[in-house]
């Protein structure tokens, strides 16, 4: 039986032949569709960058900037009109140009309007709730979303109005007068007042039921706050100071403001308050993605940050800040450099690595710089009783200073810190004229270090190798340090190691960065080591160093107490001659020097890596401004 070809089949093929050049002209079709789509995308986008420079060429026009107010004369403004209604007679008005971009992204080549920054945090921040952080990264949240009076030029470090538009301050240190912007606005669109700088200051921050006792200790040379003109509406204020200092001004224009419709609400119970992890909201470029009372962010989440599109200031060209915390550093590089975040903090061994390496140096950028915000690292030692119940070794100085002395500082920038630092010889940083110049680091000096312990009653009594003391105490300290830094514990481990050859056991203790602060609260440790992080080009010591810091929480958490170091904390707040107010710093130098109630280790640079595909981000005096970033088109691996 033979098969033929018959009109069946002939039927069957033509069919699907018609099909297949159908489903191919379909496809076709469908490829030059999806060419236009994109290519309409592509437009698009263009032009919303096209409108997006305008707004900014618009925003960038010319600013009035209106002259001095001499006294006795005539106040006018740029345009002869009568001069500011709300400024006090016969006293200097000074007006402050609009905060803006100190490097303009809109006008650089590659430019891209939306997108998302990442950024990997080498700590978790337990909260992020203005005045009850208790870290350098709940800070960091906070600058982004609420703003102050005033803040420091990135570049020259010198104070200018933010929130503040112009302002009149006493010749002789007691009063000062500010005018808020018009066109201020917290994130929900309300207008920023008078009334809110009242608010915040004394009905939170100096709420003695609001678990603020580190920012009531930092910020308490203010008396009052008068609102002048309607609460309601008014956006002038005064300020009255305790008593002429040289950080009044720095004072009154430091604290973040907070819209008080928004946070009366929230502070009617101050218990959930200070339980809370992200009641965050304010008038600056960005807003968290949800902040309320029953939606609040919780580590261990990424924290996300959005564009405030109430900000009265320049617009920010991203869309998103994203942070995620990662505490191992290995798992934090493996992390960046599967493409998962734009920017990362190095520690010192990665950062020189991957300096050299050229296939990384391809798509990413190794940032090293000083600036104010970068600090000193030390370790701290208790002199007062732990947990208020027994003196350690450390309430002598001769043992302060000899764990100085037993402490190899140039190996440990050699080895370990890369020489990607300097030495630090106390709190006042070596590039500020707060430091004294004539002061040089303690060397090291075992033997010297010995000499001074059999001085304080330490040797060892039984032949064991441990030092003891007359009641036959052998020298045993815990050493409290964040975990998740591997050159920290590098560090820790060598200086065990050279601590036990002297007679010394030291023990470690690893911490999560969570409980940081309740170990600082309760004085619950024998010596701790972590970093400073400064937020001023000066710095008031009286926080950290005087003794009446030890009480109500305070930073002073090592409970060192020196008359000589009081006296001239007190004396140099209170000189408003720059120059005379050096001369005392430096002998407050000297006293930190001689006491030794931290062994100063580290000044601190900023060890970054970023992404080539993030654009503007300037190192600045005064570290970073998120604000100013982009991102290119190339997209990062999904979130999900």
């Amino acid at each position: 039986m033979q098969n033929g070809f018959g009109l069946k089949d002939l039927v069957v093929i033509t069919l699907l032949v018609l099909v297949l050049g159908v489903v191919t002209l379909a496809i076709f079709a469908e490829d030059r569709r999806w060419e236009d789509v994109q290519d309409t995308a592509a437009k698009i986008d263009e032009i919303e960058q096209q409108i997006v420079r305008l707004e900014q060429r618009l925003a960038d026009r010319p600013v009035v900037v209106r002259q001095p107010v001499v006294p006795g004369a005539p106040v006018l403004d740029g345009g002869g009109l009568a001069g500011p209604t709300w400024a006090k007679d016969g006293f200097e008005v000074t007006f402050s140009e609009p905060w803006d971009f100190s490097s303009n992204p809109y006008n650089q080549q590659g430019f891209r309007i939306g997108g998302e920054f990442r950024e990997i945090y080498e700590g978790q921040p337990p909260k992020i709730t203005p005045f009850t952080y208790a870290d350098v990264y709940g800070r960091r949240v906070v600058d982004l979303v609420c703003e102050s009076l005033g803040w420091y030029d990135p570049r020259s470090l010198e104070m200018r109005g933010r929130l503040a538009e112009a302002w009149q301050y006493d010749p002789n240190g007691e009063w000062l007068r500010v005018k808020i912007r018009d066109e201020a606005r917290f994130s929900d669109g309300s207008p920023v007042l008078a009334e809110d700088v009242r608010w915040t200051y004394f009905d939170l921050i100096f709420n003695p039921e609001i678990e603020a006792e580190r920012f009531r200790s930092v910020y308490n040379a203010i008396e009052t706050i008068t609102v002048i003109g309607d609460p309601e509406t008014s956006r002038v204020l005064e300020f009255g100071f305790k008593e002429p200092r040289f950080d009044n001004v720095q004072q009154a224009f430091g604290f973040k403001i907070l819209p008080k419709a928004i946070y009366e609400i929230w502070t009617e119970s101050p218990e959930k308050y200070n339980s809370s992890t992200s009641l965050t909201v304010g008038s600056g470029p960005f807003k968290l993605e949800r902040a309320s009372l029953d939606d609040q962010w919780a580590p261990p989440e990424d924290i996300v940050l959005v564009r405030n599109e109430q900000y009265w200031g320049p617009r920010p060209p991203l869309d998103s800040y994203r942070i995620r915390s990662i505490r191992d550093s290995t798992a934090r590089l493996v992390s960046y450099t599967n493409g998962e975040a734009d920017m990362m903090r190095a520690i010192p061994t990665q950062f020189v690595e991957k300096r050299s390496d050229p296939e990384f140096l391809e798509d990413h950028d190794a940032r090293d710089w000083y600036n104010m915000r970068g600090g000193y690292g030390f370790m701290a030692w208790q002199c007062g009783k732990r947990n208020g119940e027994r003196l350690t070794p450390f309430h002598d100085k001769r043992v302060r200073q000899a764990m100085t002395l037993l402490t190899d500082r140039e190996r440990l920038l050699r080895d370990i810190s890369k020489n990607l630092a300097r030495l630090a010889t106390g709190p006042f940083l070596s590039s500020t004229p707060q430091a004294n110049p004539d002061i040089e680091p303690w060397p090291h000096d075992p033997s010297r270090g010995q000499e001074l312990l059999q001085e304080a009653g330490w040797w060892d009594r039984d032949g064991d190798g441990l030092l003891e003391n007359e009641r036959g105490d052998e020298f045993v300290f815990e050493i409290t340090f964040g975990q998740g830094n591997e050159s920290t514990l590098q560090r820790l481990t060598f200086l065990q190691s050279e601590y036990a050859k002297a007679g010394i056991k030291m023990e470690l203790k690893p911490i999560d960065w969570s409980v940081l602060a309740d170990i600082l609260n309760r004085r619950d440790f024998d010596a701790i080591t972590f970093a400073w992080s400064a937020s001023a080009p000066e710095n008031d010591p009286e926080q950290i160093w005087h003794s009446k810091s030890i009480d109500n929480q305070g930073d002073n958490f090592i409970q060192w107490a020196n008359a000589d170091a009081d006296r001239l904390i007190e004396q140099g707040r209170a000189t408003l001659d720059t120059a005379e107010r050096m001369r005392v710093w430096h002998q407050l130098h000297e006293v930190f020097h001689e006491e030794q109630p931290y062994t100063y280790l580290f000044e601190v640079p900023w060890l970054r890596f970023t992404t080539r595909r993030s654009g503007n981000i300037e190192e600045y005096n005064s570290g970073l401004e998120y604000y100013e970033f982009w991102v290119g088109r190339e997209s990062l691996p999904s979130n999900n």
